[in-house]
C-alpha cells in the first residue's frame, strides 16, 4: 500500500525527544562559561579597591583644582 501513498494507521512509532552528543556539549558549554564567570567574579573582588564590588575596578577620579 505505500506505494500508493496510502499508510496504515499505527504503521509508525512515535519517537520522543531524547538528548544527544549535542545537548550534552551545550550542558558542558553553559557549565564551563558559569564558572569562568564565578572566577572572574572573585578574581574582580579581590583587586576591587571598593571594598569587594567588583563592578568598581577603577577608583574613582580625582577633580582637579586649576591653579591660581
Amino acid at each position: 500500500m505505500s506505494q500508493f501513498g496510502m499508510q496504515m494507521p499505527g504503521g509508525r512509532g512515535r519517537r520522543s525527544a531524547s538528548i544527544n552528543v549535542y545537548t550534552g556539549l551545550l550542558f558542558c558549554a553553559v557549565v564551563a562559561l558559569a564558572v569562568g564567570c564565578g572566577f572572574m567574579w572573585v578574581a574582580a573582588s579581590k583587586v576591587s579597591p571598593a571594598a569587594g564590588n567588583p563592578f568598581e575596578i577603577q577608583p574613582k577620579p580625582v577633580k582637579l583644582q586649576p591653579k591660581r
